[in-house]
C-alpha cells in the first residue's frame, strides 16, 4: 500500500484487519476529500527526477550532524528522522544535500558549524548555511533569520552550479526557507513539507502560560501561510493528519512516519550487551552484577517539560514500593537548565537516588539499553509519533505510554485495546504491545508499570507482539519506496549493494 492517503470525512472506526491507524483507511473504499480545503498540486506535473536524482533536504533548526547528539537544544527525533530518511534515499539511488543553520559554535565541541560535511558514502552531505548571527537561535525565534538563510543557501547552490529535483523541508522554519529559495529563482523543483508537529496541536497540549514564550500563535500563522505555497505535505502520524484537516482545512496526501533501522534496533543476547552493565554501574551505587538482577524501566528523550519526566519519577516512587528490585534509568541532560535541576531535585526529595540512574548522551549504547530494559515508559505529552517507543518495540520491549504518543496509542495498542480494571488511576487501556495511560496520570503510570514488572509472562508476550507490529512495517526501506512511488519519482529495484 502506498503512503499517499486522503482522509475520509465521515466517522472512522477500527476495522478487523488488525493494522489500525492509517492502514485501516483502505478498507472504507475511496476516501472523500474534506470540502473547502486547500488542494495540493500533483507533484509529478511539476518535475520528473533528473538522471542524477538530487534531493535538497532542509532541516534548519537544531544542531544537525551525521551522528546526532541527543539532548542538544532543539535537536532530537527530527534530526534522527532526517538522517535515516537520507540513508533510505541513498539506497534508492538518490544524492541528498541536507541543509542546516550554522555559523555558530557547536554546544559541545566549540567548533564552528560551517562549510560542508560529507556522508561516508559520498552520496550525501550536510551543508551549513549562515545568517551572520554567531550564536545558536532557538526554533521559535527563527522567522527573523529566514531571509538571510535563504539568500545564503541560494548563493551557495548557485556558486556550485547545483540543481536538484525535489525539496523536502522539515518543520515550519525550513519550509519558509524552501519557499523563499524557489522564489529566488534557484529551481522549479517541487517542494514537499514535513512539519513533524503543528502549532495548533502543540497549543492544545501545552499550558497557556507557555504560549507567549513559544510564540505559538505566530507559528500557526506561519504554517497557515505556507499551505498555499508548497506542493504537498507529509503527515508523520494520524494526529498530524487530523490537525491538518481539522485546524488548517488542509488534506495532506502523503504519509511517512518515523521508522526504525531493524539492524540497529533488534532483540539482542546477554553476551552482545554485556558491556552495558558496567556502563550503568558507573552511575549507580550498585555493581554491574547487582544491576543484572534488577528490572529496568527505561526512558530516553531530550530533557524538557513536555516529556513529563517528573510524572515518571513520581510514578516510579510508587512502583519501587510495590516491586522489589525495580530500577529507573532515565535520560537527563545537565545542559538543559531548569528542567534538569527540577528532575534531580525531585529524585532527591523522593529519596530515589539509589534506585535511579541518570544518563547523558548515550547514542552508541541505545540498542543495548533497550535490550536490557524490562519496560520502556514515555509519559510525554508532545510527540509527533513516538520514535523512542518505536525503537523499544523493535527490540521486543513492551511500552507504557501516555495517550498522546501516537505510535503507542494507534499501533502498539492494536485494534482490541481493553480497559484495565483494578489498577489505580484513570482509564488505562492494555493492548497488544503497550499499555496506554491518560497523560499526567501518575497513579495510572505507576499501576501500568507495576503490572508489567510483576508479570513476566505478560511482559514477554507484549514485547513479542510489539516487535511484530513494528517490524517489518515500520522500516525506512519500505516506507521511503512507497513515498517516492506516490510522488511519481523513480525507485530502484535493486540497491547499489545488490548490484555489486
Amino acid at each position: 500500500m502506498g503512503s499517499a492517503e486522503a482522509v475520509p470525512t465521515g466517522p472512522q472506526q477500527r476495522c478487523g484487519c488488525g493494522s489500525g491507524g492509517w492502514e485501516c483507511l483502505v478498507h472504507y473504499g475511496p476516501p472523500q476529500v474534506a470540502a473547502e480545503t486547500t488542494k495540493e498540486s500533483d507533484v509529478t506535473d511539476r518535475r520528473e527526477p533528473s538522471q542524477d536524482r538530487h534531493i535538497l533536504m532542509i532541516t534548519n533548526h537544531g544542531v544537525h550532524e551525521w551522528e546526532v547528539t541527543p539532548g542538544l537544544p532543539d535537536t532530537g527525533g527530527q534530526n534522527v528522522y532526517v538522517n535515516q530518511f537520507t540513508e533510505a534515499l541513498i539506497e534508492q539511488g538518490y544524492r541528498v544535500t541536507i541543509v542546516n543553520r550554522g555559523g555558530y559554535p557547536h554546544p559541545v565541541t566549540g567548533a564552528t558549524q560551517t562549510g560542508m560535511v560529507s556522508h561516508p558514502s559520498g552520496k550525501a552531505r550536510i551543508l551549513y548555511i549562515e545568517d551572520g548571527t554567531p550564536a545558536f537561535v532557538r526554533k521559535e525565534d527563527m522567522d527573523e533569520h529566514v531571509p538571510l538563510l535563504a539568500a545564503d543557501l541560494h548563493h551557495k547552490l548557485t556558486a556550485e552550479g547545483v540543481d536538484y529535483d525535489l525539496v523536502i523541508s522539515h518543520y515550519w522554519d525550513a519550509a519558509k526557507i524552501g519557499v523563499a529559495l524557489n522564489e529566488l529563482g534557484q529551481s522549479e523543483a517541487p517542494h514537499i513539507w514535513v512539519p513533524h508537529s503543528l502549532g495548533a496541536l502543540k497549543k492544545r497540549n501545552t499550558d497557556p502560560s507557555t504560549w507567549a514564550d513559544l510564540r505559538i500563535d505566530e507559528r500557526i500563522a506561519h504554517e497557515r501561510a505556507l499551505l498555499g505555497r508548497i506542493d504537498g505535505a507529509v503527515a508523520t502520524s494520524s494526529a498530524i493528519r487530523d490537525t491538518f484537516v481539522d485546524d488548517y482545512g488542509y488534506v495532506p496526501r502523503y504519509f511517512l512516519p518515523p521508522c526504525v533501522d531493524p539492524v540497529r534496533y533488534q532483540p539482542r543476547s546477554d553476551a552482545e550487551c554485556a558491556a552495558v552493565w558496567d556502563f550503568l554501574a558507573e552511575g549507580s551505587p550498585s555493581s554491574a552484577s547487582e544491576l543484572r538482577t534488577r528490572k529496568i524501566i527505561l526512558e530516553i528523550s531530550r530533557t524538557d517539560r513536555t516529556k513529563r519526566k517528573d510524572v515518571l519519577i513520581r510514578a516510579f516512587a510508587e512502583v519501587r514500593e510495590r516491586v522489589p528490585g525495580a530500577l529507573l534509568v532515565v535520560a537527563l541532560d545537565d545542559r538543559a537548565g531548569e528542567p534538569y535541576e527540577e528532575a534531580i531535585a525531585l529524585i532527591a526529595e523522593l529519596g530515589l537516588e539509589r534506585d535511579v540512574i541518570t544518563l547523558g548522551s548515550v547514542w552508541e549504547r541505545l540498542p543495548c539499553l533497550y535490550a536490557v530494559a524490562a519496560v520502556y515508559c514515555t509519559p510525554s505529552v508532545m510527540e509527533g509519533f513516538g520514535m523512542s517507543a518505536q525503537e523499544a518495540a523493535a527490540t521486543a520491549v513492551p511500552v507504557v505510554a501516555s495517550d498522546l504518543v501516537p505510535f503507542a496509542a494507534e499501533y502498539l495498542l492494536g485494534p482490541a485495546g481493553k480497559r484495565l480494571d483494578g489498577v489505580p488511576g484513570r482509564e488505562l487501556l492494555v493492548g497488544d504491545g503497550a499499555i496506554v495511560v491518560p497523560a499526567d496520570d501518575v497513579a495510572g503510570f505507576a499501576g501500568a508499570l507495576t503490572l508489567l514488572l510483576s508479570d513476566d509472562a505478560l511482559r514477554g508476550q507484549m514485547g513479542r507482539k510489539a516487535l511484530k507490529i513494528t517490524i517489518p512495517y515500520f522500516t525506512w526501506a519500505q516506507r521511503t519506496r512507497d513515498l517516492l512511488d506516490d510522488l511519481g519519482f523513480d525507485t530502484d529495484t535493486e540497491t547499489d549493494a545488490d548490484a555489486d
